[in-house]
C-alpha cells in the first residue's frame, strides 16, 4: 500500500519540474536548476548586467541560472526561438565579470552547452545572452533543457 501511495508522488514531482520560466535578472536572484527539466525565458525582459565572461563581452541581455555539478558529464540543449544571435555560458562564478567561461556555445536555432569540466557538488552560473561575436546586443526567447543525470540520494520502506 504505501509503494502505490510514493508512485503518485513520484510522478507529480517529475511532472512540476517540466517546464520553469525565465531566469534572474541579478546574480542575486538567478534560478535554480535541476536535473532532467526544461525551461524557458526571453533575455529582452533583463539588462546587460554581466559585463564580460572573461575576456569575452556580453553584449546583450542577460539571465543567470544556478546549479550544483552533477556527478556525471552531460549537456544542456539550448533552443532559440526565432533565430537571434544567441549565446550560452557555464562559469564558477557571478557578477559585472562572471570570469572565464568554463564552457560556451552559441546559436539560432539548437546548441549543446557541455556540462565539463566541474567538480561534483559546486554551485556553477549558467547564462542565456547574445553571442559575444555579436556587438548589435540581440536578445530573444530561448528554451533549454538539462541532461543532469538523476541521482538517488535515499531511499527506504517501513
Amino acid at each position: 500500500m504505501k509503494l502505490l501511495a510514493v508512485v503518485p508522488a513520484v510522478l507529480l514531482l517529475s511532472l512540476a519540474r517540466a517546464v520553469h520560466a525565465d531566469g534572474g535578472t541579478s546574480c542575486a536572484t538567478a534560478q535554480e536548476i535541476f536535473s532532467n527539466s526544461t525551461y524557458a525565458g526571453d533575455t529582452s525582459t533583463s539588462t546587460s548586467f554581466v559585463g564580460a565572461f572573461g575576456g569575452l563581452p556580453s553584449p546583450g541581455p542577460d539571465l543567470a541560472f544556478k546549479f550544483t555539478a552533477p556527478h556525471a558529464s552531460s549537456n544542456i540543449v539550448v533552443t532559440v526561438v526565432g533565430g537571434w544571435n544567441a549565446g550560452a555560458v557555464i562559469t564558477a562564478s557571478c557578477g559585472g565579470n562572471a570570469g572565464n567561461p568554463i564552457s560556451a556555445g552559441t546559436g539560432t536555432t539548437t546548441f549543446n552547452i557541455p556540462v565539463s569540466p566541474v567538480t561534483d557538488g559546486q554551485l556553477y552560473y549558467f547564462y542565456v545572452t547574445g553571442n559575444p561575436s555579436d556587438n548589435s546586443g540581440p536578445s530573444g526567447a530561448f528554451s533549454f533543457t538539462t541532461g543532469f543525470p538523476v541521482a538517488l540520494q535515499e531511499f527506504t520502506i517501513e
